[in-house]
């Protein structure tokens, strides 16, 4: 004791520690005061040390000294708010079925692997003596979510925030690894090993809650019951750098025989959609070249005025919605050269002289192919055809010289016996549909052309997280303001200068979006790819 320390230090002929001499009571009063004052400078020390800080207020401070706000730390604090309201409605529920449910939501909070799959909840937390009482059940998940709630367990998760963070500045800022740590620990997940994809341009990480729900166990010894934390799922978290957006071309007006460009950036080539609204009566068999690849495609039909003609990538082909791929076709091969404006890309026939740099000329290959079609641009081939996707033409990185046609009427030779019709069909004169060129320029408008592609974004990236943060709170049903709450927490770590979108994972495969996979392998960034997994259509009145 301190006072025992106090009257040591005295002559030993005053006899000061005897019992019952006033000495030592005034000691022992001096010694309390002195304890206080020990105990209150011990406490200052630990508050200024991250690992030893007993009051929030303190970790609040030391936080800030890094430049973090409470607002970096929502998505913590809302874990504990709605895990104190679930607390209350499993408290209210007044049968099995209100206490399961509420069970479940609750539970969910934490995402153990034993909850997951639509697993009842309640059997977990069930009294070995009783077990089929699920009120008791429901106590006893009570009792452990109280526990999990305690004001250490929340200062615990701040102090493991605040050191990773500091950590994840030590190493540097705005890399892959640095994106993820931060968005790990803005979500209290621990990191696992990241994955990279083939191209680098995914990269994927297991995670797994930081936060632990227990249950109550027999003892080894069979005395009594022990707490044992419920292992978390396993969860997925991701980056994909240059996200793909669509990017498009104005629907501009175009003339029979138009040669255009368009000058596009990017990081590689990418496939054409291709998008012709019907103008007046002159959208009949319209086609586009790519002229620097000598790819085409065309419609042997006409586009009625305001309709919509679209090749998608996938090659197939869509009037206002319907499948008209039948009446359509793709080329590739010989391309002429403009001699007025030659360029590097002209194809070029085969002989002595040609630079090895050059793209010889070959002749053309036609989709479709074989009878009854024959070759789609003679002007023998018969349509519909069986309805083969098209290979679709592509964009360039810079300069793409593109041309674009309709049917329009040319006289035909008047050779006996009988009239012989012009080759190729893009010349031909049909007089059931085709037009006749105008007398004098400007050419009239044979359509409207719109071409877009998928284009790797420039400086930018998702970040995908686990989507059962979307119900983090109850007056937030999509899960945006979580959205933002992460988005606020990795703002420090970003690269400077790029774009940072911060989106749930969703595995459901959507149509013309998705990417099914076969679901046979734990590759992390198969998984992390929306549309991994089937699931039901909505529901529609027959």
């Amino acid at each position: 004791m301190r006072a025992t320390q106090i009257l040591a230090r005295f002559p030993v002929h005053l006899e000061a520690a005897r019992p019952g001499k006033l000495l030592g009571t005034v000691a022992q009063a001096g010694a309390l005061q002195l304890d206080a004052l020990a105990a209150a400078l011990a406490a200052v020390r630990r508050a200024h040390r991250l690992g030893d800080a007993d009051e929030l207020v303190d970790l609040w401070r030391l936080a800030a000294l890094h430049g973090m706000t409470l607002a970096e730390f929502e998505v913590l604090l809302g874990r504990f708010r709605r895990a104190g309201e679930g607390l209350a409605v499993l408290a209210a529920a007044a049968d099995d079925v209100a206490r399961e449910a509420a069970a479940a939501a609750l539970v969910a909070l934490w995402a153990p692997a034993a909850a997951q799959g639509g697993a009842a909840v309640l059997p977990l937390f069930a009294d070995p003596s009783a077990p089929a009482d699920l009120s008791r059940a429901a106590a006893r998940l009570a009792a452990q979510a109280a526990r999990a709630l305690r004001r250490d367990r929340l200062a615990d998760a701040v102090r493991r925030r605040v050191a990773e963070t500091a950590a994840v500045h030590l190493q540097g800022n705005g890399t892959v690894l640095a994106l993820l740590r931060g968005a790990a620990a803005a979500l209290d997940l621990q990191l696992g090993t990241v994955v990279h994809s083939a191209d680098r341009y995914w990269h994927a990480a297991p995670v797994a809650d930081t936060l632990r729900l227990a249950r109550a166990v027999p003892a080894a010894d069979g005395r009594g019951e022990v707490d044992q934390p419920l292992p978390p799922a396993a969860e997925l978290i991701g980056i994909e750098e240059n996200p793909l957006w669509r990017d498009a071309t104005d629907s501009a007006p175009r003339h029979h025989a138009e040669l255009f460009t368009v000058t596009r950036r990017g990081f590689e080539r990418a496939l054409l959609q291709v998008r012709i609204t019907g103008e007046a009566d002159h959208s009949i068999g319209p086609m586009l070249v790519n002229r620097d690849e000598g790819h085409g495609v065309g419609f042997t039909g006409a586009v009625p005025p305001g309709a919509e003609l679209v090749f998608n990538e996938d090659g197939r082909v869509l009037l206002d919605g319907s499948d008209v791929t039948p009446l359509a076709y793709a080329w590739q091969g010989a391309c002429f050269a403009d001699a007025v404006a030659p360029d590097a890309a002209d194809a070029v026939f085969e002989g002595d002289g040609r630079s090895a740099a050059a793209r010889p000329a070959s002749f053309v290959v036609s989709v479709p192919t074989g009878a009854p079609a024959g070759v789609a641009l003679d002007r023998e081939a018969r349509f519909p055809s069986a309805g083969e996707s098209l290979p679709m033409p592509g964009i360039g990185i810079g300069v793409t010289r593109l041309a674009f046609f309709v049917q329009q009427a040319h006289f035909a030779s008047g050779e006996a016996p009988a009239p012989r019709g012009v080759t190729p069909r893009t010349g031909a004169a049909l007089f059931d549909g085709s037009v006749f060129a105008a007398a004098a320029p400007p050419p009239p408008t044979a359509a409207r052309l719109a071409l877009s592609w998928l284009e790797h974004r420039a400086f930018a990236l998702r970040l995908l997280i686990p989507p059962r943060f979307s119900a983090w709170r109850a007056d937030d049903a999509e899960g945006v303001l979580t959205l933002q709450a992460v988005a606020r927490a990795v703002e420090r770590f970003r690269p400077l200068g790029v774009a940072l979108a911060v989106e749930y994972i969703e595995d459901r495969w959507t149509l013309g979006s998705g990417t099914l996979t076969s679901g046979d392998n734990d590759d992390p960034i198969e998984a992390l790819r929306a549309g991994t997994r089937l699931w039901a259509g909505p529901q529609t009145e027959a």
